[in-house]
């Protein structure tokens, strides 16, 4: 009965020590097959199929079920993606994403439910145990006990000591602690189509496009040039807008703590949720313990709860690179990145909250928004009813017939008729309530609540606090909670938080996770369209329209690309002469996306990209007179020119093209020194 039991039981069983037929209930321990722990690396797991080869391949021998298990072992483990879904499900990666999803949700939940506190009956057995009175006891706490208390009492209070170099330099706490210009690197003149505004107030009101707005000449200590690639409009987005939440520091509880929240110099440009492509760094950035970031990068604005904005409603973006994570490229599509703190928040929700099984029932409001869509998707695999509510306007019909092809199994009108809304309920008593709204609409949500009931509040989109009645809480013992996922990023780190986006690209990429958004492309960016964009989410609908929250596509991966070439030319202009001939007076390149790279005078050779200047290494190689070398270029791949300035673009990337032409067979340092500087653009 599945009702009866969690989604599942984790299993602990007995490392296998030798290769054997699998079990038919269970499947076998792939590590333990091939005798090997579970940090090995990928060298290691290849000797150890090699051996096992040896001993058990059919032909010499042995058994074809231990064959075939040894197989899957070896396929599962030597892929890193295969392996890192093992790892967290212990399923190869036949099992299917949605099940192995269900599996590892389940796995998670039901460790979360064992976790105790204190246990009173405990404390007292222990004291008499150790024949002290009860009166005395539990007076005195171990050197480790108490360093544990205290550790344990500073989670949410932010950094109380050891802070490092590095901390130093990145907090804006400390204005006249500053990184050396060694560390800096120079930038041409740069802008940017951006979002901005000069004061805080109504984001319809306050809200502006820039079509020239200029970036910063240098890349300052642990800082990189973003191109960005999608933002999603959020209500964080606009909260920040909105107010400087630094007023907030001077009042109680915030004032006791020392997270406080970052001013926003302004004017600033808007938007704390996006995804883009590094295309520059400072030159510590590569080489960093923490956050460390290349070239060509995909990153993804980290959630953060106190920190200023990074401002990334913007074609190009400085940001600190501790604000970013490194993500795979095109680990989901981009419409999917920029809305990924919804998916996380939607999985955050259902795993830490009501102790969820097969069978139950959850309710929340705002359920057309991506975060209520992903909800009800992610309900679907669990095998948990969903009961939705939406507007009551006259696209009611419409958002319904979408969400049950979601996987929605009620669908019900949000409105102010508690009466009807609960008639239409009628014997369901969910277990857990999700509210993105507040106010009146999270009351209804705790009222529709069975005894012992969760009311988590996620967004408030109305600006107040559901307010529940003492019966509700006294009686019914329903319990409310607040949800913030920069808070969680906080407390777990940024690891969990791409592990948990990992899990949901499987889902994506399997085509079980999706989100409805509108899109607005830079191009067509105007006030208009901007105050569209605002209130897209919140609009009224009709017949014939959704209620969406809109992504701005601010660039694409090629036009990153283009625009990184750009970038590192002009850089290396700028360090390669004193006299660069730049003209600040002369006109910017502006790339299809809205942002501009400052040319301005240069010598003709350095003006001419050498994917320009030839078609490919051969012609290079002709005029370089080195056509001896033809053949070694074609024998490794590597006729590309793009592919070459490609190499030479990474950090210690003339370093890296010098070793590989020495590998290809061309000894003379001469000849390689003059194959480098051709494809850097001195020649």
């Amino acid at each position: 009965n599945l009702a009866s039991r969690p989604l599942s039981v984790a299993q602990n069983s007995l490392p296998l020590r030798q290769p054997r037929r699998p079990h038919s209930m269970a499947p076998p321990d792939f590590y333990a097959l091939l005798g090997v722990d579970r940090a090995a690396t990928n060298e290691q797991v290849r000797n150890a199929y090699r051996d096992c080869a040896m001993q058990h391949h059919p032909d010499r021998g042995g058994d074809p079920a231990v064959w075939s298990a040894l197989q899957r072992a070896y396929d599962t483990l030597s892929d890193p993606q295969k392996r890192a879904v093992y790892d967290r499900t212990k399923q190869d990666g036949s099992v299917g994403a949605e099940k192995a999803f269900g599996q590892a949700f389940a796995e998670k939940g039901e460790g979360a439910a064992q976790q105790r506190g204190l246990s009173i009956e405990a404390e007292m057995a222990e004291a008499k145990g150790k024949g002290s009175t009860l009166a005395a006891a539990g007076f005195d706490m171990s050197h480790a006990q108490g360093f544990e208390a205290w550790m344990r009492n500073q989670k949410g209070m932010g950094k109380q000591s050891f802070y490092t170099a590095e901390d130093l330099l990145r907090s804006r706490q400390y204005g006249n602690i500053e990184a050396t210009e060694s560390t800096a690197q120079p930038l041409p003149a740069l802008s940017a189509t951006a979002v901005r505004f000069d004061a805080h107030g109504p984001p319809e009101e306050v809200l502006y496009v820039d079509r020239a707005c200029s970036l910063p000449d240098k890349l300052a200590h642990g800082e990189v040039l973003v191109h960005m690639l999608a933002a999603c409009v959020t209500d964080e987005d606009l909260l920040r807008v909105q107010t400087p939440l630094t007023v907030l520091n001077d009042f109680p509880p915030f004032n006791r703590t020392n997270n406080k929240w970052e001013a926003v110099p302004l004017p600033a440009t808007a938007g704390v949720e996006g995804v883009g492509v590094v295309i520059a760094t400072a030159k510590n950035v590569p080489t960093l313990k923490d956050h460390p970031l290349e070239v060509k990068d995909w990153v993804l604005l980290r959630p953060e709860a106190r920190r200023r904005p990074a401002g990334c409603w913007s074609t190009m973006a400085v940001v600190d690179s501790s604000m970013l994570i490194k993500v795979p490229a095109q680990l989901m599509p981009v419409r999917h990145l920029a809305c990924s703190r919804s998916l996380c928040t939607a999985y955050r929700l259902l795993e830490d909250y009501g102790s969820l099984r097969p069978g139950d029932t959850i309710i929340q409001n705002a359920a057309d928004l991506p975060v209520g869509q992903a909800v009800i998707q992610l309900c679907k695999m669990l095998k948990i009813r969903s009961i939705n509510l939406v507007p009551d306007d006259e696209g009611f019909e419409r958002t319904k017939e979408l969400l049950v092809q979601l996987g929605a199994t009620h669908v019900l009108r949000d409105n102010s008729k508690l009466a009807e809304f609960l008639e239409a309920l009628g014997s369901e008593m969910p277990r857990l309530a999700l509210d993105s709204l507040g106010g009146d609409a999270g009351r209804r949500l705790a009222i529709a609540l069975r005894p012992g009931g969760a009311l988590v509040v996620h967004s408030m989109q109305s600006g107040q606090v559901p307010q529940l009645s003492p019966s509700l809480i006294m009686y019914q013992q329903v319990s409310l909670y607040g949800f913030n996922l920069s808070q969680w990023v906080s407390e777990h780190g940024a690891e969990a938080y791409l592990q948990m986006l990992r899990t949901l690209a499987e889902l994506v990429q399997a085509e079980r996770l999706n989100v409805f958004t509108r899109t607005l492309p830079v191009e067509r960016l105007d006030a208009d369209a901007l105050a569209a964009a605002l209130s897209s989410h919140r609009a009224v609908q009709d017949a014939k329209s959704f209620r969406e929250r809109t992504v701005f596509l601010l660039g694409s991966e090629a036009a990153a690309n283009d625009v990184y070439f750009e970038v590192s030319a002009a850089i290396r202009r700028l360090e390669s002469s004193a006299d660069n001939g730049f003209d600040p007076a002369s006109p910017p390149y502006r790339t299809p996306g809205g942002s501009s790279v400052h040319q301005g005078k240069s010598p003709a050779a350095g003006a001419v990209r050498p994917s320009e200047r030839w078609a490919d290494a051969g012609a290079m190689l002709k005029e370089l007179e080195l056509e001896q070398y033809v053949s070694n270029f074609e024998e490794e791949e590597m006729t590309s020119m793009a592919l070459l300035e490609d190499i030479v673009n990474r950090s210690d990337g003339e370093k890296e093209l010098m070793e590989a032409l020495k590998e290809m067979g061309i000894k003379k340092m001469g000849h390689r020194q003059a194959i480098v500087g051709a494809v850097v653009g001195k020649l």
